[in-house]
């Protein structure tokens, strides 16, 4: 009797053991999986309105170094985890400054998202400054083509 319940107990500690081990490899996924955040300031519109890139914005991401950018620049970070904050500081028309903070969450199925900046300074809906980014593909050629054919008789003379 005394057998069976510290065989019983044993069991449950190993299952328990093995239990905390996927769990903790899940969080380990969650927290270590790497992001690639693209900052751009490239004019946008949204509902009608044209919002236009800035002369000059410095853009920090999870108080990581300042990145500047000038008009249709692009740049990028790559962060770990999901939730990440991205500050934004421009001068407007009257040299007065700006600073907007912003919070946001990457979803774990996006590798790379596009920070439009400035519709994150117009305060739009993230929705709007906050989008994936999907890389473009090599465009594939058929095979079936014929080759190319190259007239090697010619000698070059030099």
């Amino acid at each position: 009797m005394e057998n069976k319940r510290a065989l019983l107990k044993r069991r449950i500690i190993q299952l328990a053991v093995i239990v905390l081990v996927i769990l903790l490899g899940v969080v380990m996924f969650v927290v270590g999986k790497e992001h690639t955040i693209l900052l751009d300031n490239k004019s946008i519109e949204s509902g009608g309105v044209t919002y236009n890139a800035f002369q000059v914005v410095e853009v920090q991401v999870d108080g990581r170094d300042k990145l500047e950018l000038g008009p249709r620049d692009r740049d990028k970070e790559v962060v770990m985890g999901q939730r990440h904050k991205v500050t934004v500081t421009y001068f407007d028309k009257y040299y007065e400054e700006h600073v907007v903070v912003k919070k946001f969450k990457v979803p774990i199925s996006q590798k790379m998202v596009l920070i439009s900046l400035p519709a994150v300074a117009a305060e739009l809906d993230q929705s709007v400054w906050l989008t994936n980014y999907e890389a473009p593909t090599l465009l594939n050629i058929p095979k079936d083509e014929e080759p190319i054919v190259s007239d090697d008789l010619i000698p070059l003379d030099f």
